[in-house]
């Protein structure tokens, strides 16, 4: 499980013939990861949140091309509430403080969570910002690295296509 996202990476693109729904099912579930909430007073795992798309994003306050991206990503999870999006962003700096100054100082609001160093390297997280769309069944739909302004759209995309999963009315 040393480099997961990697081999996410690989499998996803390999699974990109077909629809959503069919290019998911030979993917597995990503790994049920736990997050701490950035004040230690919550604890989530991806498996609890079953039933639902869950954007992953790993940021820190000292990635200019995170700080475009924060602000649209928060958009985009208010503008897909309906679809029951679930933003859950890792922050990566030195101090989660960094973090958390930055959001105040800019006015973004999302959701912060830590992530434990050694399933950070597991995943193979190596450049930021870094997100992984996770559909509702818990496989991985898409990853991207980098900040491209295409990526809130192309995402808008492809929670709109999950609907139908398990736990959505919409079947």
């Amino acid at each position: 499980m040393r480099r997961v996202l990697a081999v996410v990476v690989i499998i996803v693109g390999v699974a990109a013939a077909g629809t959503l729904h069919a290019q998911n099912q030979d993917v597995p579930v990503f790994p049920n990861l736990s997050f701490l909430s950035v004040d230690g007073t919550q604890r989530i795992n991806l498996e609890s949140l079953r039933g639902k798309p869950v954007l992953l994003t790993f940021w820190a306050s000292w990635c200019g091309p995170c700080r475009q991206e924060l602000p649209e990503l928060q958009k985009l999870a208010g503008d897909l509430k309906s679809e029951n999006l679930t933003l859950v962003t890792v922050n990566m700096d030195r101090t989660p403080a960094q973090g958390m100054q930055f959001l105040e100082r800019y006015g973004i609001d999302v959701p912060v969570y830590l992530l434990s160093r050694n399933d950070i390297a597991q995943l193979g997280v190596q450049s930021l910002p870094t997100s992984v769309l996770i559909d509702r069944e818990g496989r991985p739909a898409q990853i991207y690295e980098g900040y491209s302004p295409a990526v809130p759209g192309e995402i808008r995309r492809l929670v709109v296509a999950m609907k139908g999963g398990p736990g959505s009315s919409d079947k």
